[in-house]
């Protein structure tokens, strides 16, 4: 990844970060207290999410935490299309990293050189290097809505989890806010393509923020994070792990059946070379036979005729 590219995606980076930060600390996107909503269209949405989980809430006997499952299993199937975009296109920026390679080696110390090369290249293979940040922005509405709905739900606020978990207040055992930054380490190391320094330490980073943001909100919102994480590595492991792993087994598999069809083919062919010194004697035999059996006829008349000599003097 050459200088340009860092910038751009630092940028994006940190552009995320600062909407995060914004999104979570106020800003009268969430509400400031259970039951206090956001004026406007946007706390209209809050209140409709909230409205859906105390749907679920009221046929599952008052339980919030099975009922927040289910609605986050919900949003995340609506916005998996965007992230099955979002995952293909990282899958095919890590394919064309060796040819990435190869234009920084070969044009090395020319920057504008390597910017041109890199962008004639993404125009060849119809890459466009902005759009793996386009899903991820169209869906962030989404998880901000559901997350608003958590924060603002008076009933749910007011509810326990597993008896021991009380949804409405920070995790005094930090249980929650652990499990929270564990599954968000496991789901980046899923979705982990690059191997490049700056990937991996944000593998690091973004743990260590949720467990920062889950010890300080409410229980609630640390165990939606529990059950984002769990789909997305789930939903990263059969989109993009698995068939990977199929594909190198058949790939495996093809090379080992064509390393015995070779084995085989030799082996046939070392059999036909064992064989072939003794057809030749065999061939040689024959004839040698045949005129050995000739001389002897011809050697008997010749006796004959010698005998039939001596009798008659």
């Amino acid at each position: 990844m050459n200088s340009q590219e860092k910038r751009n995606q630092s940028k994006w980076l940190w552009a995320a970060a600062m909407a995060a930060v914004f999104s979570l600390t106020g800003c009268s996107m969430y509400p400031s207290h259970p039951g206090m909503w956001p004026q406007g269209p946007w706390g209209d949405v809050l209140k409709f999410v909230s409205g859906i989980i105390d749907f679920f809430a009221r046929h599952l006997w008052g339980n919030y935490g099975i009922a927040l499952l289910i609605v986050t299993v919900l949003v995340r199937l609506l916005i998996l299309p965007l992230m099955v975009k979002q995952i293909r296109y990282s899958k095919v920026i890590q394919e064309l990293q060796p040819r990435l390679r190869d234009i920084r080696e070969k044009y090395k110390g020319d920057t504008r050189k390597i910017q041109e090369e890199t962008m004639k290249l993404y125009q060849e293979t119809g890459v466009n290097p902005m759009a793996g940040c386009l899903p991820m922005l169209v869906q962030l509405p989404v998880l901000y809505a559901l997350f608003g709905a958590i924060e603002g739900n008076v009933a749910l606020n007011h509810s326990t989890f597993l008896w021991i978990f009380q949804l409405g207040a920070r995790d005094h055992y930090y249980i929650l806010p652990v499990l929270a930054a564990a599954t968000t380490y496991l789901s980046s190391r899923v979705m982990m393509t690059a191997n490049d320094p700056q990937t991996r330490i944000m593998l690091y980073i973004m743990p260590v923020t949720v467990l920062l943001i889950g010890s300080r909100f409410a229980s609630g919102l640390a165990l939606y994070w529990i059950y984002s994480n769990l789909f997305t590595a789930i939903q990263s492991y059969f989109i993009r792990v698995r068939p990977a792993q199929v594909a190198a087994a058949g790939a495996g598999g093809r090379a080992v059946a064509v390393g015995a069809a070779g084995e085989g083919r030799a082996a046939k062919s070392r059999r036909a070379g064992d064989a072939s010194p003794g057809s030749g004697q065999a061939g040689a035999s024959g004839p040698a036979a045949k005129s050995s059996g000739k001389g002897n006829a011809a050697v008997k008349p010749m006796k004959n005729s010698s005998s039939k000599r001596g009798s008659s003097k």
